[in-house]
């Protein structure tokens, strides 16, 4: 389900040169049923990131391109989706007939783990969420969180998780990432009856 950024939206990358993230211009949360289980997924696509701040940068002074805002501003802005290039990813909740508006309240799931400090592993699957950050690079590790406003169908998330640039060559997940999302309504299934209210 698609809605209007929230002005308290962002997205920080830690290490970067925003230390006060970015804004996230475009925010869709979607659901589906596989067999007997509830999916989401979720596209986000975040503010330029000069947008709120240029930074004078003649390339030469950065320790890696993780600190250079001459490369952060090459690629323009991220893209963090598991639908945006057609995968098969999204993360698991639950069963359909367990899935309630309250046992979603404080709920984290996790989505491709990742414990160690060496090279990502070759994949023979998609990965749960696509990533273009500095280029095509890759996210693992991910962990969203679910707090209910109230009794009502809408929640704030945290999602964070781990980023390798592996569109330079690097496969070590040694950068990470957290979004903070604000007042989202939960998508309705494809059988709205059984989603369940209480």
């Amino acid at each position: 389900m698609s809605a209007a950024a929230h002005p308290q939206d962002r997205i920080v990358f830690p290490g970067n040169p925003w230390p006060e993230g970015h804004a996230i211009a475009e925010f869709e949360w979607s659901a589906r049923v596989e067999g007997e289980d509830v999916w989401f997924d979720l596209h986000l696509v975040g503010a330029k990131y000069y947008a709120e701040r240029e930074i004078a940068d003649d390339g030469d002074g950065a320790a890696s391109d993780w600190a250079s805002p001459i490369v952060w501003g090459n690629y323009h802005n991220c893209i963090l989706s598991s639908v945006y290039w057609g995968e098969s990813g999204g993360i698991r909740i639950g069963p359909l007939a367990q899935f309630s508006l309250a046992a979603l309240d404080g709920a984290e799931f996790v989505a491709d783990p990742f414990d160690g400090d060496g090279e990502l592993p070759d994949a023979d699957e998609d990965p749960a969420f696509g990533l273009y950050l500095l280029g095509h690079d890759s996210a693992v590790d991910h962990r969203i969180r679910f707090q209910r406003r109230g009794d009502s169908d809408r929640y704030d998330l945290l999602w964070s998780g781990r980023i390798a640039l592996s569109y330079a060559g690097d496969y070590v997940p040694r950068y990470r990432f957290e979004a903070r999302l604000h007042d989202r309504a939960c998508p309705p299934l494809p059988d709205a009856s059984r989603r369940g209210g209480s």
